[in-house]
């Protein structure tokens, strides 16, 4: 049988998850959690360290592909402004 549980949503929309389903899940203060819309409603589902570690590598090597080499963070910073001064 599925767990049930209900509450409201507060003013700022904050919902109150149950303590029960919160131990189950690993969901403490300061979680991350993703919303997620389905046809029947939202969706939340906590995000391990491991799979936001994941998600922020694939960040990283997607911008490390387009970023110049053998340029420090602070010209890359000011060449992409120089460039965009130009454009204007």
């Amino acid at each position: 049988m599925t767990e049930k549980y209900r509450s409201r949503v507060g003013r700022k929309g904050q919902v109150v998850v149950a303590k029960q389903l919160r131990e189950k899940h690993g969901i403490r203060e300061g979680s991350l959690v993703e919303q997620i819309s389905t046809d029947k409603g939202v969706l939340l589902v906590p995000v391990s360290a491991e799979a936001l570690l994941k998600e922020l590598d694939a960040i990283a090597a997607e911008i490390s592909e387009s970023w110049p080499k053998d340029v420090s963070a602070v010209e890359a910073v000011r060449q992409d402004r120089e460039k965009r001064w130009q454009k204007k």
